[in-house]
């Protein structure tokens, strides 16, 4: 194991760049923080670095041992906090290298089109991962793999494909899907009959909504209100119309 103390260690320079996506997107890689994501890692995930306190390790190194004594780097509690994107660092941080994956269009797809809360995007991540779809289409939506969307997706990120397209590709690739369009103008989502499979369902921002391309190529549906809700949450209205469309099979 290396000991790491200095802040100016090229080290723990690398990490806090990788804060910004910009510079996760040039190097490849990303941070993976806290005992509860750690601990339920795949084992076939390509970690690089691993960055521990002493408490850390003296409690977990059943989780430590997974990993090749060259890549684990003991630091103290001022370097955790400086690496750290977390109010209070659990004491555990992995580097990793993102893994390109490609689109399977066997199944059930989402599309978050334009979703730039990185909570909303966490939720929508975890919802899928709960659903059983494999697949989502990132598009002008927040990085997924920000330390936010990370966290927020419960380690979802690790469970599904999530691939980036424009809005012609994701359009032309899913063309053979019915295409179901959350709109709070939409038809009620009880109302739309049986589900035609496979589908994909697209989600927008709350402050823009739906692009028009969108709007256009599918069938829009909503959920019903009462009272004088207008609308819900992104992911909250996601979640919702997805477990619908998986779960109600009647």
């Amino acid at each position: 194991m290396n000991e790491i103390t200095s802040l100016q260690n090229p080290k723990v320079q690398h990490v806090r760049k990788l804060k910004d996506s910009q510079y996760r997107k040039q190097c490849g890689q990303y941070i993976v923080e806290g005992y509860n994501l750690v601990k339920d890692l795949p084992s076939d995930l390509p970690v690089r670095e691993v960055f521990a306190t002493k408490n850390f390790a003296e409690d977990y190194n059943d989780i430590l041992k997974r990993y090749p004594n060259d890549c684990v780097n003991l630091v103290d509690e001022k370097v955790m906090k400086a690496i750290s994107e977390t109010v209070t660092p659990s004491g555990i941080l992995l580097v990793a290298d993102y893994v390109e994956k490609t689109l399977d269009l066997s199944g059930n797809v989402v599309v978050t089109d334009g979703v730039s809360d990185p909570g909303n995007m966490g939720t929508i991540i975890r919802t899928c991962a709960a659903c059983g779809i494999k697949q989502l289409v990132a598009i002008d939506s927040v990085d997924c793999f920000s330390g936010k969307v990370i966290r927020a997706s419960m380690g979802g990120v690790f469970k599904i494909s999530i691939v980036k397209m424009q809005r012609s590709q994701a359009l032309e690739a899913l063309s053979a899907h019915s295409l179901y369009v959350l709109d709070m103008n939409g038809k009620n989502i009880y109302d739309i009959g049986q589900i035609k499979n496979p589908f994909a369902l697209v989600v927008g921002s709350e402050s823009r909504g739906i692009s028009d391309e969108f709007r256009n190529a599918g069938q829009t549906i909503s959920l019903p209100m009462k009272g004088d809700m207008e609308s819900l949450n992104a992911a909250v209205s996601l979640s919702v119309a997805l477990y619908k469309l998986v779960f109600d099979v009647r």
